[in-house]
């Protein structure tokens, strides 16, 4: 097995090489994954979301190996941009989707620190649904939905046509566009008041 792959199987939520307080916490606090490499493949920090994501992705081996396999590819590819151009540095971009339907954004780039003489290799793992259940959640809110419209708003926000939302929800297919009809007027209102509080 790839010793990269074997080593993201073994990997445990850690910040060991970061000294400062500020740097583990605000590490700690993004919703999404963080992880840290050198370029010589070595985990530097891997926060605890990140650890959550990789820990439901070996749930089947399946999808770990494609999610080990994606991480050493973007990985090597932002390692290999740095030695062709080391003034002009690579972001990379990937998305996979686990056996439930949920997707997972993969975001690297070199990250350079003071206390390294190379740049470190920083991945980041987005959990899409969690982001748009977080996104849905929050505009609920600022809206003024109901419970079954936030419900609904949910399931919208996360692409569902609606007749899914209706199957999933045991409503009404017209129950389901009723409920789409409040949540566009409370949009369209809430965004009339913001255009007269502008003016």
């Amino acid at each position: 097995m790839d010793t990269f792959i074997e080593a993201l199987k073994n990997l445990k939520a850690h910040g060991g090489h970061f000294n400062s307080i500020l740097v583990k916490g605000v590490l700690e606090g993004l919703m999404d994954g963080v992880l840290i490499l050198t370029q010589q493949s070595k985990f530097l920090h891997v926060n605890s979301n990140a650890q959550k994501i990789i820990e439901r992705l070996t749930q089947t081996q399946n999808q770990f190996q494609i999610l080990g396999q994606e991480l050493r590819r973007i990985y090597q590819a932002i390692v290999d941009g740095y030695e062709l151009y080391p003034d002009n540095p690579v972001v990379i971009e990937s998305e996979i989707r686990d056996g439930d339907d949920n997707i997972l954004r993969i975001r690297a780039r070199l990250l350079q620190l003071d206390a390294y003489e190379q740049p470190l290799v920083l991945i980041v793992l987005e959990d899409q649904n969690h982001s748009i259940h977080s996104l849905a959640t929050t505009e609920s809110k600022k809206y003024g939905l109901t419970p079954r419209e936030t419900e609904i708003w949910l399931l919208r926000r996360a692409n569902r046509s609606y007749k899914e939302i209706a199957a999933e929800l045991y409503i009404s297919l017209n129950t389901v566009k009723k409920h789409v009809k409040s949540i566009r007027s409370k949009l369209k209102f809430y965004q009339f008041q913001q255009d007269s509080i502008a003016s």
